[in-house]
């Protein structure tokens, strides 16, 4: 199930507008679990397994742990406990919609996107940069760690060699990063990204049935938030 940028944008906003305001979550409680599980439901049908069962344990022990925070005694864990289930629960579900939307849009899928919904050339430019910045960064920082689990600093390692670590880590990416930056902008310019500049593209993206059913499963989202802020 391939969704187009504009449907899992918009889901991004309201999912993490509704879940982190808390009362429509508050007012319906099925709806809003479903909401917490959504970004992982979407992870499921794409075969994210990492992402999918990292998620269903977290928000598995957040609801567990939701439902005995009252007659636990209160202490310095079940501070901590509530704070975990409150980020889990409220604050994630955005975070992991959002990086879902990301991880699976391509660079074409995006600027052809934000074209379709008449955004300014001087916006879609900017973001498309960021977008190719950011994925490169990834693809660096995984050839870094690569790098240092040959000279055998892993994460069990950490301890012994914590300066070590970071230093063969974050040095290397902090020099990357300026040269990234760089190289990305004459990227952009060499693929004719200019404002006010007619341009091709090869994406083929359009609204499908899923997304208008999404489209609409998030303007009841709206309508049920606003209700709920009114009456």
């Amino acid at each position: 199930m391939k969704l187009d940028f504009r449907t899992k944008l918009l889901l991004t906003i309201v999912v993490g507008v509704v879940v982190i305001e808390g009362s429509l979550v508050h007012n319906y409680y099925y709806l809003g679990m479903f909401l917490c599980f959504l970004p992982y439901i979407f992870a499921l049908v794409d075969k994210r397994w990492s992402m999918l069962i990292k998620g269903v344990i977290g928000n598995s022990i957040a609801i567990v742990g939701n439902k005995y925070l009252l007659i636990l005694p209160q202490n310095i864990w079940t501070m901590i406990l509530n704070l975990y289930c409150g980020i889990t629960m409220s604050v994630l579900p955005g975070f992991m919609m959002g990086y879902y939307t990301i991880s699976t849009t391509t660079m074409s899928d995006l600027v052809y996107a934000l074209k379709k919904i008449k955004l300014p050339d001087y916006i879609i430019i900017p973001i498309s940069v960021m977008f190719r910045f950011f994925y490169s960064i990834k693809e660096d920082y995984q050839k870094i760690n690569e790098a240092i689990y040959m000279h055998g600093l892993t994460a069990k390692n950490f301890f012994k060699n914590p300066v070590r670590i970071l230093e063969y880590k974050f040095v290397p990416l902090l020099m990357i990063t300026s040269q990234t930056a760089d190289n990305v902008s004459i990227s952009a310019m060499t693929r004719g990204m200019k404002v006010g500049c007619e341009r091709s593209s090869i994406s083929n993206t359009r609204l499908k049935f899923f997304d208008y059913v999404f489209l609409v499963f998030s303007l009841i989202l709206i309508i049920l938030f606003i209700r709920g802020k009114i009456c």
